[in-house]
């Protein structure tokens, strides 16, 4: 199959910098846009509380999180959308007409996750784009815990 539009779906907000499996997200999209000659569409979905003072902003980590394949050429756009996560990453898919998302899983962090389930279980079935799911090793799950951002909000809007 070739693919002409990619979607990576990255979660940024709750980290102070880039955790594995959203680096090895970025990797993937960028050797696929190469091979296929895809664009790539870059999204990640706020959630509507503040951060700390002095983090930077998701809009921030998402142009810097994007910079390495503009710098290769690629074709590159990025989005920050605000709700559930489930909902606007579909939403975003079908509006840049994605044919594959790739989607990371940092596992389960804990008892609310565990109850709420993932972002990526929520997907719904009749999903145009195909799904690429990266997933943690147990070193991802103990780097990626260092990148939490302290004091982030209990309450998430997974799904």
């Amino acid at each position: 199959m070739r693919y002409s539009n990619l979607c990576v779906a990255v979660a940024l907000q709750r980290y102070l910098d880039f955790t594995p499996v959203a680096l090895r997200q970025r990797e993937l999209g960028r050797v696929l846009a190469v091979e296929h000659g895809a664009a790539v569409s870059i999204l990640s979905v706020d959630a509507p509380v503040p951060l700390l003072p002095d983090v930077e902003s998701t809009a921030e980590k998402l142009e810097r999180y994007a910079a390495p394949l503009l710098e290769e050429g690629l074709v590159v756009q990025t989005r920050v959308r605000r709700g559930r996560p489930s909902r606007e990453i579909v939403a975003h898919c079908d509006e840049v007409g994605a044919d594959l998302l790739i989607i990371g899983s940092h596992s389960k962090r804990g008892p609310l996750d565990v109850g709420l389930g993932s972002t990526a279980a929520a997907l719904p079935e009749d999903l145009r784009a195909e799904v690429l799911m990266v997933r943690p090793t147990a070193a991802d799950l103990a780097r990626t815990r260092e990148l939490m951002i302290p004091r982030y909000p209990v309450i998430f809007p997974y799904g």
